[in-house]
């Protein structure tokens, strides 16, 4: 038989082999089988097709980590649609510009996140709304389970293929405008099997969802390498410590996939107290560096391995991660995977040599088709077969990769990407603005902490509560700037744009100064 290249072919391979095998452990304790899952998400898929919604018509999802996330994304395969993830922080006007740009069929929506949905024509033209845990849901939305009860399960679309788009991840972009990064079936699938191929992992491992599945991060360990494996999952809606820690103990957790600033608050000795978390063998970690001291810990008190990854949703999204049980170089990401070519390229278009800094780029077959109407940027980033990152880094003399820095200015928040120029447009709104500018801060348990440099106009009054008050009411909470500084000019290069660096700089040293003062003391 050959393997499965599209995600409905995984769960339906799973759900007719190992039809009572665990596939998640629910919060209330309950078990779901693979057969269970996939039964759920077929009766989706016949809801989806009765409601009039075509192949390749896009279905956006609204949905927390839960079972109904695990068969919106079988149910879009099994009807070979395109699943639209939308970050649960999304506010309502993010949210209406991804509506506006992919114009989506239908929505399942978590009751809890209808308020974060824009009443548009974007809206009203959906064939089908779906609202979870809800028995009554307002007019125009239909009761999951009612759905569900109501629809005949639809058999696989006959002539889907691995080269289909499966799912659409919006990324906000330097522009501060949505892009819709589409993902193929078998891009996706293919780098799930390289992925737990370099990592050995097995159907006996059993992973947690301390990500966000609605993440390309947590989409990709969380939801499809749990099915390749036919491991099974603990469903956890999202993150906090020590609910993470407790439930660990609790299913004998062998497997995470998390990014720094959840590992360094899930292992801290005072969350952990007495509880036994040493079924963990293994963490793969993502969107950042993780501390020494903090591996060391976790090898030394725990016996649990940590690895450090890296990729990015347009390769579907992991590039390069350490081997397991080697002396993987301090600082470094690991090899690409087997199947991904990896480059660096200078500004003047020719290939670099071992240890020269430049921008990474990866030929593979797990790239993104594109852009989603956007062919120009497409072209930019997918060059003569190669994807180009924008980030900065170098390969060591043992083929390991080194991240740099980020030529494009991105900011990583808490495992997030933020694009300064997003935040920007939004504190731009603000009446008293002249001029902004956003720039990432390093922090310990964040990664990076968000600054935006304000110049306020000339005779207008304004305070740092009212810019961080606006940014409440129109950014989701990770894009949200944690500290608000007010300039009389922003420093600029010749030609005018601004030195980002230079203010990253004064930051740098003010924290310093203060650091130093609070030590005299």
């Amino acid at each position: 038989m050959t393997a499965p290249d599209r995600i409905d072919a995984v769960f339906a391979q799973a759900a007719r082999e190992t039809p009572d095998h665990t596939h998640l452990v629910l919060p209330d304790g309950r078990n779901v089988s693979y057969g269970q899952s996939y039964a759920r998400a077929a009766r989706l898929a016949g809801a989806f097709r009765a409601a009039g919604i075509i192949e390749g018509d896009r279905v956006a999802c609204f949905l927390r980590n839960s079972p109904e996330i695990v068969e919106f994304f079988i149910a879009c395969g099994i009807a070979n649609l395109v699943g639209v993830a939308i970050n649960g922080m999304s506010m309502a006007r993010e949210v209406e510009r991804i509506f506006n740009d992919c114009s989506p069929a239908g929505i399942v929506a978590e009751h809890q996140f209808l308020e974060q949905i824009p009443t548009c024509a974007a809206l009203d033209a959906m064939h089908l709304r779906i609202a979870t845990d809800m028995e009554n849901p307002p007019g125009g939305w239909h009761a999951y389970e009612a759905v569900l009860a109501g629809s005949d399960p639809a058999d696989r679309a006959a002539n889907a293929t691995g080269a289909d788009p499966a799912m659409m991840i919006y990324s906000s972009g330097t522009t501060g405008a949505p892009k819709g990064i589409l993902l193929s079936h078998g891009a996706l699938v293919e780098d799930a099997r390289m992925t737990t191929g370099v990592l050995q992992m097995s159907a006996q491992d059993r992973f947690m969802t301390v990500l966000p599945m609605f993440s390309s991060f947590g989409f990709a360990f969380d939801f499809l390498q749990v099915g390749l494996l036919r491991a099974s999952v603990v469903i956890l809606e999202q993150f906090e410590e020590r609910k993470a820690v407790e439930l660990i103990a609790r299913h004998r957790v062998t497997f995470l996939a998390a990014v720094p600033t959840m590992l360094a608050r899930m292992f801290d000795t005072t969350t952990i107290g007495d509880l036994d978390i040493s079924s963990m063998r293994l963490i793969d970690v993502g969107g950042g560096p993780v501390s020494p001291r903090l591996k060391l810990m976790l090898a030394d008190d725990f016996g649990t391995e940590v690895v450090e990854s890296y990729g990015l949703t347009e390769i579907s999204p992991v590039a390069s991660v350490q081997i397991p049980g080697r002396d993987n170089p301090l600082g470094s990401c690991g090899p690409v995977l087997p199947g991904i070519e990896c480059r660096v390229v200078g500004f003047d278009g020719k290939v670099v040599g071992q240890n020269e800094p430049d921008e990474l780029q990866f030929r593979s077959p797990t790239v993104m088709l594109g852009y989603w109407n956007q062919p120009e940027l497409t072209a930019q980033t997918l060059k003569d077969g190669w994807l180009r990152t924008g980030d900065l880094g170098q390969i060591d003399e043992q083929g390991h990769i080194h991240i740099l820095d980020r030529t494009k200015d991105m900011i990583v928040s808490n495992g997030f990407n933020v694009y300064p120029k997003e935040v920007e447009n939004v504190i731009a709104e603000i009446s008293g603005v002249q001029s902004v500018a956003v720039v990432g801060v390093n922090d310990e348990i964040a990664g990076e902490q968000i600054c935006a440099f304000v110049i306020v106009k000339s005779g207008e009054n304004l305070s740092e509560d009212t810019v961080l008050r606006y940014c409440a009411e129109n950014l989701s909470h990770y894009k949200r700037p944690k500290e608000i500084r007010f300039l009389a000019e922003l420093p600029l290069t010749g030609s005018g744009k601004i030195r980002r660096v230079q203010l990253r700089e004064m930051l740098g040293a003010d924290r310093e100064n203060s650091d130093k003062t609070k030590a005299t003391k």
